[in-house]
C-alpha cells in the first residue's frame, strides 16, 4: 500500500475508506487494518500509562490534558506506521490466515 489511509488520529474519512476497502478487497486492506488496530492498542496503553502517573504541578490543567490526549493518539498512529511494537505484522498474518480459511469453509 503506497500511502496510509488514515494517518491522523481524527481522520474519520480515511477510516471510512479503509472500511470500504476492507469490504471490497480484504487481502489488500489487511496491512492497514492491522496498523490501525496496533495504533488503537498503543493509544490505550499510553492512556493507561498517563493515568498511572501522579497529577499536579505546573502542567496540570484541562487544556494540557486535552493536548496530551491528542498527542498520544497521533503518536500511537505514527508509532504503528513505523513498525511500532510489531503487533501489526502478527495481526496481519492472522487476518491473512483467517481470510484464506474462510473461503475454504464456505465451499464445504
Amino acid at each position: 500500500m503506497a500511502e496510509q489511509i488514515a494517518g491522523v488520529y481524527n481522520d474519520f474519512v480515511g477510516l471510512g475508506k479503509l472500511q470500504t476497502q476492507a469490504r471490497v478487497a480484504p487481502e489488500e486492506a489487511a496491512h492497514e487494518v492491522a496498523q490501525q488496530f496496533e495504533s488503537l492498542f498503543v493509544g490505550m496503553m499510553m492512556k493507561a500509562m498517563r493515568e498511572a502517573t501522579p497529577k499536579g504541578g505546573l502542567f496540570n490543567s484541562d487544556q494540557m490534558e486535552a493536548y496530551q490526549q491528542m498527542f498520544d493518539q497521533q503518536l500511537a498512529i505514527d508509532l504503528s506506521a513505523s513498525g511500532g511494537l510489531g503487533l501489526a505484522s502478527v495481526i496481519e498474518r492472522q487476518i491473512s490466515m483467517s481470510s484464506a480459511v474462510s473461503p475454504a469453509l464456505a465451499s464445504d
